[in-house]
């Protein structure tokens, strides 16, 4: 992105951040449910990338609930984003009442207990970060890695925003030690496993096709003997910010004496509990980019 784009990034972030910390939830949402239809009507690449991907993960599906799903995705993604604005100006007790835990806190502290921490795996689905902020809020040591925004000012903001929900900030270029420390300290070490890094690509089946996810999560746990929670914080009212737990954790660290073996069927088995997620709720996954190539039929845009 441009200088000039980025700039413009942090503006259209700050007058939406100022707009909407001053309107109801509701409103908030109406607005944002505005803005992702018109997305998905102005947005004919994005439009076109969704309709690609769905066309995969719902085989056989008529064109019109392509049209549908993609459509309600980019609406999910700008309530996630309201979510994500809102969030530091609620209290940490408030945060914590948003997700309802299903049992799955209880389950991650029985993961704890054997004192090397837990490599907690997301894709962009449902909102992952009032999910990472329950978790500090719960008294969790939460380290999360994110993405450098072109713009300073835009990267101080959404730092900012996560830390004063509790989590400790890692730079995706800056990671090293830092996230083994974490661990180490017995803490949750978060990242998003559906954007490859260059160079630090495996190739993973997903929906019967073939796609290549980032390997560090799978590299991380084998080197620490962590245990990987593939998870995901689904919403369960589209008019309400609280969100559902999902975790998977069964998925066990290979030990075939090959390393590159087990970080290829370890990678394998995190995408596989997360295509589990995304069948069940498809439109709160949000993947605007295509994600699989050579993909049959089309779908008018």
């Amino acid at each position: 992105m441009s200088r000039w784009g980025a700039a413009l990034q942090y503006r259209a972030w700050w007058v939406v951040s100022a707009a909407v910390g001053n309107l109801p939830l509701r409103v908030s949402y109406g607005i944002a449910t505005a803005v992702g239809w018109l997305g998905y009507y102005g947005w004919s690449r994005g439009r076109k990338a969704m309709h690609a991907n769905y066309r995969v993960v719902l085989p056989g599906s008529p064109a019109g609930e392509i049209r549908r799903v993609a459509r309600q995705s980019l609406v999910n993604y700008c309530r996630y984003l309201v979510d994500f604005v809102r969030l530091p100006r609620l209290s940490p007790e408030d945060v914590r009442w948003l997700v309802d835990g299903n049992g799955q806190f209880e389950l991650l502290d029985n993961v704890l207990a054997g004192g090397k921490g837990a490599v907690i795996v997301c894709m962009h689905f449902g909102n992952w970060d009032v999910g990472a902020g329950a978790a500090a809020a719960r008294g969790y040591a939460v380290t999360a890695v994110a993405e450098t925004f072109g713009d300073a000012r835009l990267d101080a903001m959404v730092v900012g925003s996560r830390e004063r929900l509790g989590m400790r900030v890692v730079k995706m270029e800056k990671a090293g030690p830092s996230l083994f420390r974490a661990l180490k300290e017995n803490g949750l070490l978060a990242l998003l496993v559906d954007q490859p890094r260059a160079g630090d690509g495996v190739k993973s089946t997903f929906f019967g096709r073939e796609i290549e996810v980032p390997a560090g999560p799978a590299r991380i746990a084998l080197r620490t003997g962590s245990q990987v929670v593939p998870a995901a914080f689904a919403r369960e009212d589209p008019w309400r910010a609280g969100v559902v737990t999902l975790c998977d954790f069964g998925v066990e660290l290979p030990d075939s004496g090959d390393r590159e073996a087990d970080v290829r069927e370890l990678t394998q088995r995190i995408v596989a509990s997360h295509e589990a997620f995304i069948r069940e709720r498809p439109e709160q996954w949000y993947m605007f980019r295509r994600m699989f190539g050579g993909v049959p039929g089309t779908v008018a845009g």
